[in-house]
């Protein structure tokens, strides 16, 4: 049985590797000072990104003639 806390059933624990075999970017936000790594499904033609602090999103395409670059700084 799930342990409960103030009535409601406790929630299990997301597996480490949720992600496992899905592409990722590394975003830093400098206005919130925080690196985001962003994860897109393998058929998703765009990484989104949102700055946790201003909100602002941010979208990298994914297609030829691209970088080859992993981390990304952003200044919103």
């Amino acid at each position: 049985m799930a342990s409960t806390q103030h009535g409601k059933p406790k929630r299990p624990a997301e597996p480490s590797n949720a992600h496992a075999g899905n592409p990722w970017i590394g975003v830093r936000f400098t206005c919130a000072r925080a690196y985001v790594r962003v994860y897109r499904k393998p058929e998703a033609p765009v990484y989104l990104a949102r700055c946790p602090k201003c909100g602002q999103c941010v979208r990298f395409r994914v297609g030829a003639g691209g970088t080859s670059a992993r981390f990304f700084e952003v200044s919103c």
